[in-house]
């Protein structure tokens, strides 16, 4: 790579996110280039007549695939245009070529009290598939993605874009059925062929909850071309999916922890509102389900779960943090400080190469 690539950030429909976006798609720049093709490129920070916008180099003497680091790009959290610096004041426009599938507003159509900002959740799925030794399966659908605490399917939406065949699990009833409605209402309204089903989760004779499957393509063509997708969720305690999915099956997970109200698991006669509870209940099972050389990508709100806290919650159940405290820090409003923490196995095959991107974070290119 002997150019310089220029990728122009989208504004946010949320203000306040909006306003700290900036070192956020940075750090997310450097992780997911950094893991895909590894540390030749050079990210920094720039304005462009006003626009904000990430100016992407190589480093002296390296050689970057051009059109991976394109389609990486084009698919970073915030990015709303590409173009090559082709001179003093000059920019040329790049065509990126996408792996989204799906119309925008299969991600941004649900509103609701509470739904996780779209943009960050696209930030968190780039980072947890970017952990993987998998993440090639980012680009051909083949990439096995779980949120274990789905709420109304932000996560999986913005799967089911990718072209992934993403897993869910929530324990709130009413968070499933309200995903299961959303999702018939906006296959049928794009004439989607489609099939949901719901029956009951059963394990050696007690019933868990409730699994529904929902198989999905465009139109026939699609399902003829292999290009149907499924996304699973199943309505049951997130401590109890290693009861119900094959262990080492999973790529990459990506949650939202709670923030310190009622969600996620049960145990000791009532519903866990402790984020930390909820962790230590958890991270076992979620390590169980995922390959060594998986990743997680786990958000946090600083107020209710402190890093330490959730580093050794995570230890105990054989993960290595990768991220320092505060490496994605941002407000979300009064009571959500918000962060993320990306962890793998302590055995995944490519952990010190991972490890060390993290110092990338504390560079300040020229």
């Amino acid at each position: 790579m002997t150019r310089a690539v220029l990728a122009l950030r989208a504004p946010s429909a949320n203000r306040v996110y909006t306003a700290a976006a900036g070192p956020l798609v940075l750090a997310e720049a450097r992780w997911v280039l950094g893991a895909h093709l590894g540390p030749g490129v050079v990210v920094r920070e720039r304005t462009v007549g006003g626009m904000h916008a990430l100016e992407v180099r190589a480093r002296a003497e390296q050689t970057v695939d051009e059109d991976r680091l394109d389609t990486l790009l084009g698919l970073l959290s915030t990015t709303y245009g590409l173009f090559e610096i082709a001179g003093e004041g000059l920019l040329r426009p790049l065509e990126a070529s996408s792996p989204l599938r799906h119309p925008e507003d299969l991600e941004t159509i649900l509103k609701y009290p509470g739904k996780t900002n779209e943009q960050f959740t696209a930030l968190l799925v780039n980072l947890a598939a970017s952990l993987s030794t998998r993440r090639s399966g980012l680009f051909d659908g083949t990439l096995s993605l779980l949120d274990p605490m789905c709420g109304r399917g932000t996560t999986l939406n913005r799967a089911l874009r990718l072209g992934l065949s993403p897993i869910g699990a929530d324990i709130d009833r009413k968070d499933v059925e309200a995903y299961r409605t959303f999702l018939t209402t906006w296959l049928r309204t794009h004439r989607y062929k489609h099939q949901i089903s719901s029956t009951s989760l059963t394990v050696r004779g007690e019933q868990l909850g409730t699994r529904t499957l929902a198989e999905l393509a465009p139109d026939k063509a699609a399902q003829r071309a292999g290009l149907a997708q499924q996304v699973t969720v199943l309505g049951c305690d997130t401590a109890r999916l290693g009861e119900v999915l094959a262990a080492r099956s999973v790529d990459a997970i990506v949650a939202d922890l709670p923030y310190g109200v009622q969600h996620g698991a049960h145990g000791g006669g009532g519903v866990q509102r402790s984020p930390l509870e909820v962790l230590r209940r958890a991270a076992g099972t979620w390590r169980s389900l995922l390959r060594d050389g998986g990743g997680i990508a786990l958000a946090v709100n600083r107020h209710t779960l402190d890093h330490d806290a959730a580093r050794e919650a995570l230890a105990a159940a054989g993960l290595t943090v990768l991220t320092r405290d505060g490496a994605f820090r941002h407000r979300v409003d009064q009571s959500i400080d918000r962060d993320v923490l990306l962890a793998v196995p302590s055995n995944h095959p490519r952990l010190e190469q991972l490890a060390a991107l993290d110092a990338l974070q504390e560079e300040t290119p020229t």
